[in-house]
């Protein structure tokens, strides 16, 4: 099969125009992912270019390549999905989040990587995410300080009086932090003024919209995929250390900042309370787990048999039944063979990393560093679902974008890599 056509196909044709018009609007889909309450148009720029791309499969106007090395994990961890019906406490539910979640979560990934399947298509995408987070945050921090009179000690998204809900502080570091570490990628290859100064100021944007959430999995994923970024230039990386030092010692200044990230702070935040109550849960159906269907967990008189089972000095006065761990999260609804599918992902994934930096060193340490910090934040806050599970398979997408180039083209040392893809 002939490679895949590039990032906005000639459109002198009907099948060229419809592939035109795919890619936009796949795009727009891309660049609306931080920005809550736009649900109507996320869902139309969802659908439409899924049935234009099947109008292309079947008439076969269009190469299309589905082998990349996820697509095994992918279709096990479906049809482990699929087979937890037989044991799902809540089917009808579990059959909606397959195919609204799961599913659809894997259409957004091929829909991305067959429609943005070049370096180009790459830079584009990583263009889109940086603009649209970067004018999220800007607006996000105007809205919530000055607007509504919030001090800036408080949390960004996040207070007694009002939250973002579809985008509180928990979920908002997954497109933050994605977004500066591929804004700091794209300023290391961008040559113009214009847009360097577009980029720093997006960067600026996203970096303070991080902190000012005050999510420790935020500052936890940004420093290490800061470090992983900056690991062969220790100037960078002790720069990068002192500020965060610096940062921290700020934190810790302030009364209300330094009860909540204290020791005593983190000791007794209301997640040792879940980690107890899903562990629980987990015990009692660890091979198949509930089910995939999410409801189930959100449903207080099904949860208090396993809160009244955390011991009284860990458990959570404020009843939060939300698992705030993709991991946790994973094991207690696929079991044991459901978490190491996803474990499986994300090792591969790593290992597609690694294969791009070969051919291309800066990018491929770009999706390292932001892999790395999605895994990281998922270990404190859930990711299975929103804007969260969009840059996760976001995230696959781009390395598998970056994964096909390198298996087109020859190393950096000038030898042909030994893998490419089969098609």
């Amino acid at each position: 099969m002939n490679k895949p056509t590039t990032l906005l196909h000639d459109g002198s044709d009907g099948s060229g125009r419809l592939e035109q018009i795919v890619t936009v609007l796949v795009g727009v889909f891309v660049f609306l992912n931080p920005f809550p309450h736009t649900t109507a148009l996320k869902e139309a720029t969802f659908y439409l270019p899924l049935a234009g791309m099947l109008v292309l499969v079947f008439s076969k106007k269009k190469d299309f390549s589905w082998t990349t090395p996820l697509a095994l994990p992918f279709a096990l961890l479906a049809a482990w999905g699929a087979a937890g019906l037989f044991f799902a406490l809540d089917r009808p539910n579990t059959i909606h989040d397959l195919l609204s979640h799961l599913l659809k979560y894997y259409a957004v990934y091929f829909l991305v990587v067959q429609f943005y399947p070049s370096q180009k298509g790459f830079d584009a995408l990583a263009r889109i995410i940086v603009a649209s987070t970067a004018i999220f945050s800007a607006g996000a921090i105007v809205y919530f300080y000055p607007v509504l009179g919030h001090a800036f000690s408080e949390r960004l998204g996040h207070s007694d009086q009002y939250s973002f809900f579809e985008m509180s502080a928990n979920y908002m570091c997954f497109p933050t932090v994605f977004a500066a570490i591929l804004a700091y990628a794209l300023l290391l290859k961008e040559k113009r003024a214009r847009a360097r100064a577009f980029l720093g100021a997006a960067l600026v944007s996203v970096l303070a919209a991080t902190l000012l959430t005050q999510t420790r999995g935020g500052f936890i994923a940004l420093a290490a995929g800061l470090v992983v970024l900056f690991l062969s230039n220790r100037r960078r990386l002790a720069a990068v250390l002192a500020g965060f030092g610096i940062f921290v010692m700020v934190l810790f200044a302030s009364p209300v900042s330094g009860v909540r990230f204290s020791p005593q702070g983190i000791l007794g935040n209301e997640r040792i309370s879940m980690i107890h109550m899903y562990l629980e849960m987990a015990q009692e159906r660890p091979i198949a787990g509930i089910g995939f269907g999410m409801e189930i967990l959100q449903k207080q008189d099904y949860m208090k048999q396993y809160y009244d089972r955390v011991p009284e000095s860990y458990r959570d006065s404020g009843f939060h039944v939300s698992p705030h761990n993709l991991y946790l999260d994973v094991l207690v609804r696929l079991g044991v063979v459901g978490l190491l599918l996803y474990l499986a992902i994300a090792v591969i994934a790593f290992a597609m990393a690694l294969r791009v930096m070969r051919s291309n060193r800066d990018d491929g340490l770009c999706m390292l560093a932001a892999w790395t910090a999605l895994l990281l934040q998922a270990v404190v806050a859930d990711a299975s679902f929103g804007a969260p599970a969009i840059v996760f398979y976001l995230n696959l997408a781009l390395i598998t974008i970056l994964w096909k180039e390198s298996c087109e083209s020859p190393a950096a040392d000038g030898r042909l890599d030994a893998a490419r893809p089969h098609e």
